[in-house]
């Protein structure tokens, strides 16, 4: 996840927010009678269930043991990150590169989770690495290599993750093309995890680029807000719920013949816990304000990179650390924020 992006520095104000999804709904504005709105509407189809699902990094050893956060906070939902390009740059999918989708220690810690009631998303893409949204010539060929990936762990719920602010060149029609085929042959549930340049400039031209093809290929998706290395001005907190209805606004605009509501439905946000690698550094009470603004305002979903460094082991580091923070916390204390975005109200 870990993404480098060059942007302006912005004020950090946050925009006016629209109302909040129950606010909405008090005043009738999401009605299954409501009229038609003209325009281009969200596709329908299967989209993602899970409220809440941490990243977990497969590609950086040592390989998390994912069971230990289900027993210590009783969650067992997590995203499985990356599915990438083989070894030799074939359109055959692997874990980070180099690690085999059936590899058995991977395999274990899919089943803990599993037996404690667990579900678990696959992502492709990444900050590091061979995409294999590159090395697949086509969409089917793509659409195979990702139902690959799905097969192994047992999941009906693929992130696709394109990060193109390292020169990467990627087809988005391709990609869009290829989630078609598996939503329309597999009912495959799909999130598009999409970069954010910036508190007033929302997601990046070729985030927007990719919503807009897979709408036009009749994608239903959830699109999921990476809140996470762009520059600000002001608290981190609100620079990171401001951007996020930017982005809202986007999409609004991409799906005008769709109701805010089910906008707001069909976003998700995640954030980087702890110290950041562009110096911002998200507190548990920074997540504890991302959490209740997409709660507030009716999002769908809610994540963070990455579940290994959700421990307070390197208090006061000054880089970004795999496997740690950098800042004072309790274990888990993120995962704990971030379960009260599901909780009952």
């Amino acid at each position: 996840m870990a993404v480098l992006i060059t942007a302006p520095v912005v004020t950090g104000e946050t925009p006016t927010p629209e109302p909040a999804l129950a606010d909405v709904v008090e005043a009738g504005g999401a009605s299954a009678d409501a009229p038609r709105r003209p325009g281009v509407a969200a596709p329908e189809g299967p989209l993602p269930t899970v409220g809440m699902a941490p990243y977990v990094d497969l590609t950086t050893p040592p390989l998390p043991t994912m069971t230990d956060m289900a027993d210590a906070t009783g969650h067992a939902d997590v995203v499985l990150a990356f599915v990438l390009a083989g070894a030799d740059g074939s359109c055959a999918p692997t874990w980070g590169g180099t690690t085999p989708l059936a590899d058995p220690a991977v395999m274990a810690r899919v089943a803990g989770l599993k037996s404690r009631g667990g579900t678990v998303t696959v992502s492709s893409g990444g900050a590091l690495g061979d995409y294999l949204e590159k090395a697949c010539p086509d969409a089917p060929s793509l659409a195979r290599a990702y139902g690959a990936a799905l097969d192994a762990v047992g999941t009906d719920h693929l992130d696709v993750d394109v990060e193109t602010d390292s020169g990467r060149e990627v087809s988005s029609r391709r990609i869009a093309e290829a989630l078609a085929l598996l939503q329309r042959e597999r009912g495959t549930r799909v999130t598009l995890t999409v970069q954010i340049d910036g508190v007033s400039e929302g997601m990046s031209a070729d985030a927007v680029d990719l919503v807009r093809e897979a709408t036009t290929a009749g994608v239903a998706a959830r699109v999921n807000l990476m809140v996470m290395n762009f520059s600000y001005e002001g608290a981190w907190a609100d620079a990171m719920t401001g951007a996020a209805r930017t982005a809202v606004g986007q999409l609004e605009a991409l799906w005008p013949g769709s109701d805010p509501v089910d906008v707001r439905r069909r976003t998700g946000i995640t954030f980087m816990l702890g110290r950041n690698d562009m110096d911002m550094t998200t507190t548990p009470e920074d997540a504890q304000a991302v959490v209740e603004d997409a709660r507030g305002n009716g999002y769908g979903g809610v994540g963070f990179w990455a579940l290994a460094r959700d421990n307070g082991s390197c208090p006061g580091t000054e880089d970004e650390t795999d496997d740690c923070s950098g800042i004072e916390q309790e274990p888990w204390a993120f995962t704990r924020i971030a379960q009260g975005f599901t909780a009952p109200r």
